[in-house]
């Protein structure tokens, strides 16, 4: 009997791109940390950069594109690339579009995540009003629990229409973020997202989720999430006990 080959699930470019720049990313994030730790607060060359980090100059340029965007770093003409010294130890930023794995690792914290639910559901007045469909129409309800140390730290439900994914959404693979999950399973990435953050008072089970009593104030951000044709592709509605996550939004002017 002759034996086959186990089937590879072959890489598209893209995927193979986005995965270096996410590493490229994280390394360019501890580099930053490592230099600032040690006082130095200029980075190397771009040349310097990329050969450390093993990527090409236009991989780095779109890192660093990042960062300045966040608020981490600042880009001079004429005289190099500086970390803004005051960012350093802001562990979540608002700006950031990084999973909450991430963030809790950040934040110093050992990350899990839990899939609570998947299923499709029929989309409410409100939530079909944010992804401009009739009400009615169905999406992928996603609900997820993050923890840190091994505790409830961060509650989130995507909403994501069943009309962009293929047969049997049910069973797609929740992956661990929103982005990977849109990006992967309809094909087209987030470009941007709207959030409205207030504090609220959970509701029942939320509060049994994270563990908390329903008198403890936690974070609610309601974000949507808009692909580059301008068209809403998910509502993520996520509530935070900031015992684990506090965020803070650093504000980027021109740099000169």
């Amino acid at each position: 009997m002759v034996m086959r080959e186990p089937e590879l699930t072959p890489l598209s470019i893209q995927t193979v791109a986005a995965d270096s720049y996410r590493q490229a990313k994280e390394r360019m994030r501890e580099a930053i940390a490592r230099y600032a730790a040690e006082g130095r607060y200029r980075l190397p060359s771009e040349e310097e950069l990329s050969t450390a980090l093993g990527v090409s100059r236009a991989t780095l340029r779109s890192v660093l594109q990042s960062l300045q965007k966040e608020g981490r770093i600042r880009r001079l003409h004429g005289s190099g690339t500086f970390i803004n010294r005051h960012t350093i130890g802001i562990a979540a930023n608002l700006a950031e579009a990084s999973p909450f794995v991430d963030l809790l690792t950040q934040a110093g914290y050992r990350p899990a995540v839990r899939t609570l639910d998947q299923r499709l559901i029929a989309l409410d007045d409100e939530l079909a009003t944010s992804l401009e469909l009739p009400a009615g129409e169905r999406a992928l309800r996603i609900e997820r629990v993050f923890d840190a140390d091994g505790k409830p730290a961060v509650h989130s439900v995507d909403h994501v229409p069943a009309t962009l994914l293929g047969e049997h959404p049910e069973d797609s693979d929740p992956r661990r973020s929103t982005f990977e999950f849109v990006e992967t399973d309809t094909g087209t990435p987030v470009c941007y997202s709207v959030a409205e953050i207030r504090p609220v008072l959970p509701p029942t089970a939320i509060a049994t989720a994270l563990g908390l009593p329903r008198t403890r104030p936690v974070l609610r951000l309601r974000h949507t999430h808009i692909r580059a044709d301008e068209l809403p592709v998910a509502v993520t509605v996520v509530h935070v006990n900031d015992d684990y996550l506090r965020f803070s939004v650093i504000r980027t002017y021109l740099d000169q």
